[in-house]
């Protein structure tokens, strides 16, 4: 396989919360071998569970190291009472992506089955595609499915997005300026300043995580409003937060995967971008407000230009840029170019906006229960994260809060 970069993902590699899980439930008995042997099979089919990263020798660029192992980190724990402080311990320490994989794998065994509690970092793989790496696992381990060796491809440059994808305007013009103002500056973030930066922040900053059920007759009620009114569910959901926060932008993922043709079906990376949808209307009406969602939504994904401002930007942007602009924006980092692009263009100034990634439904019968959790972005103010298995939908939502 050849070297594959961390480009359109670098924004995630000096970023506090950078990482995301999947909670889910199977009936099959624990038993340690054959996990580790699932888990096996499973790096062995994803490259990128075996690398770790590496700056590049001479340059400023990093890359995927492929080890001859596998690097996922498994933990068995006896107490299921403790995912959540588990998963919270993420947060207070951050995650050395030159020392450790980007999947970490707990295990809880119950009397009848086990619960999995999947984290992995956003530089592993989006939301999407850790949905299917929860699947892979319970495919292989409850049904004895191996999943299939895929080549890793990412996004590689501006020119393998869709046409008329590059920025214009006063977007072009923006990044360039940053661009110049942070080589005229002359530094760059070394990685163990970020670090001792993220043991600062996570003192006084903390994230609170919530999930909810929705019932069958609910979710049957949502679905005959969508089709009756032409809407999606995605459009109701963020109709229900627009009305009930009072905000007039919220932040989306959307799946990209089939407008990237070297992307293979399995690979993991990330294959999404952001949209933030401004939505003016004053309605306290969901479904009126839902039809409006609808026709702004619409108008993004036929807009390639809107569909990747932020990828375009990243690709654009200087590497060393991107690294500062968390960092500098949260107060870690004195640069005029980092605080402008971490505070004034992706919003990590302080915990503001609302998010929905919405990993649509699936079907299957070897998962008894799944629950995704967002990612917790300094720069939002709550992220819901949403997930529908054999026709139950459950939410999780993640929220900064400043201690």
């Amino acid at each position: 396989m050849k070297k594959q970069y961390v480009i359109s993902e670098r924004a995630h590699f000096m970023c506090p919360n950078m990482h995301f899980g999947i909670l889910m439930e199977i009936e099959k008995e624990y038993y340690k071998v054959n996990v580790e042997a699932t888990l096996k099979r499973m790096a062995e089919a994803h490259p990128f569970l075996k690398c770790l990263i590496a700056y590049e020798e001479r340059t400023e660029k990093l890359y995927y190291k492929i080890t001859d192992c596998s690097q996922i980190n498994l933990v068995i724990k006896e107490d299921i009472s403790s995912i959540w402080s588990d998963y919270k311990k993420i947060s207070k320490r951050d995650w050395n992506v030159f020392e450790n994989g980007l999947l970490k794998v707990y295990i809880y065994p119950q009397k009848q089955g086990m619960t999995v509690l999947f984290i992995t970092h956003h530089l592993l793989v989006d939301g999407r595609g850790l949905l299917d790496i929860a699947q892979e696992f319970a495919n292989d381990y409850v049904c004895a499915i191996p999943p299939v060796y895929v080549e890793e491809e990412l996004i590689g440059s501006i020119y393998d997005l869709p046409k008329k994808s590059g920025l214009l305007g006063i977007s072009k013009m923006l990044v360039k300026q940053a661009n110049r103002q942070w080589e005229k500056e002359k530094h760059v973030v070394s990685y163990e300043q970020y670090e001792s930066f993220v043991e600062e922040y996570s003192k006084n900053h903390s994230i609170e995580y919530e999930t909810y059920e929705i019932d069958n007759t609910a979710v049957a009620q949502m679905v005959h409003l969508c089709k009756e009114n032409g809407f999606s569910m995605n459009d109701l959901l963020m109709a229900h937060m627009y009305v009930k926060t009072g905000t007039q932008k919220i932040i989306i993922a959307a799946d990209i995967r089939n407008m990237f043709s070297k992307y293979r079906k399995g690979a993991l990376g990330n294959y999404s971008t952001a949209m933030g949808i401004h939505c003016k209307s004053k309605t306290t009406d969901v479904i009126e407000m839902a039809k409006e969602v609808h026709k702004l939504v619409q108008k993004h994904l036929k807009n390639n230009r809107a569909l990747m401002l932020v990828l375009a930007c990243y690709f654009e942007m200087s590497p060393t840029l991107l690294d500062a602009a968390a960092i500098s924006a949260l107060g870690g980092f004195e640069s005029k170019a980092g605080k402008f692009v971490g505070g004034g263009m992706f919003g990590f100034g302080q915990p503001k906006s609302y998010s929905i990634t919405n990993l649509g439904k699936i079907e299957n019968e070897n998962i008894k229960s799944i629950v995704f959790i967002p990612p917790a972005s300094p720069a939002a103010k709550l992220t819901l994260g949403v997930v529908t298995l054999n026709g139950k939908m459950r939410a999780c939502s993640s929220r900064n809060e400043e201690d």
